[in-house]
């Protein structure tokens, strides 16, 4: 199956944008894994001038919980920020916590996959009509979004694997503790998920919570970047290695200008596989250094 890349008024992204994505293969066999991670992005939103998002689902049991929540977080996202009130308190603010969870509470309700689910994360961008923009991500699941601002690595995500602490404490609150070693809750590794609603019926420690991000100013001098990625990625490559070789394509083909994005989303998917992933990849790479693009086009 090939890339699930959903999008809409591309050419209109005010910022470096590259998207790369692969099933990847199971090396022993050599055979093809199912595509179940689903990338998608609109910028602008469907009458709302000055928003954009970006997201990556990825998918477990199949992929249609992934390609349901992929269509259904952009419509919600747009829908809440269609009403102008809601719009003006997210600028005046600088927050859009409230419409991310808004928008993942009503995507939840709407999906009706009981045997299916999806990580879902979300970066929602933004403009004052200043040239600043500001990024704030909601996330499920595993896929995870990094940034980085004038040097400084600001991670958006938070990771919601049984194995990892905060979910651990999470699930303690609950008042029905893991045993120590159990890495799985009824056969997944994760414990927040869109979808999965037999599980979640089954089992109350299974949530749909999602994580909201602090909001990230960006202006046209930090060099700002945001990459985010499946676990096909993140499984093989540390944060540390992977802001590394963006630093590095930056600084080998920093002529390429307006390819550099995805000159960069597509080192990154080759390096997975060079290190062999075992898992569905898919990564999206914002670069909000346009200062390049621009001399670029003046000289």
């Amino acid at each position: 199956m090939g890339v699930h890349v959903s999008s809409q008024t591309e050419s209109r992204v005010p910022f470096g944008l590259g998207v790369a994505s692969d099933p990847m293969a199971l090396r022993r066999g050599g055979k093809k894994l199912p595509m179940e991670d689903v990338c998608y992005y609109q910028w602008p939103l469907p009458g709302i001038d000055q928003f954009g998002l970006f997201g990556i689902c990825d998918g477990h049991g199949g992929a249609e919980a992934a390609r349901s929540a992929s269509k259904l977080l952009p419509e919600m996202v747009a829908n809440i920020l269609s009403d102008s009130l809601k719009r003006e308190r997210v600028l005046s603010l600088c927050d859009a916590s409230d419409v991310l969870k808004d928008a993942f509470f009503q995507t939840e309700a709407g999906m009706n996959h009981h045997y299916e689910g999806c990580t879902a994360t979300l970066l929602l961008v933004w403009t004052n009509g200043e040239d600043n923009f500001f990024a704030q991500c909601a996330n499920l699941g595993d896929s995870a979004c990094v940034m980085n601002v004038d040097g400084e690595l600001i991670k958006m995500t938070e990771d919601h694997r049984i194995t990892s602490y905060g979910e651990r404490l999470r699930i303690q609150e609950t008042g029905q503790p893991l045993k120590e070693g159990e890495t799985r809750l009824c056969g997944l590794n994760l414990a927040r998920m869109l979808g999965d609603k037999f599980l979640k019926q089954q089992d109350s420690r299974f949530s749909s919570e999602p994580y909201i991000s602090q909001v990230v100013q960006i202006n046209q001098a930090s060099k700002a970047f945001a990459l985010m990625a499946s676990d096909g990625l993140w499984d093989v490559i540390s944060v540390k290695k992977a802001i590394q070789l963006v630093l590095q394509t930056r600084e080998r083909y920093s002529m390429d200008g307006e390819n550099l994005a995805e000159k960069t989303a597509n080192i990154l998917l080759s390096e997975a596989r060079t290190v062999r992933t075992k898992d569905n990849t898919s990564i999206i790479f914002l670069d909000f250094d346009t200062s390049r693009i621009s001399c670029k086009a003046e000289s």
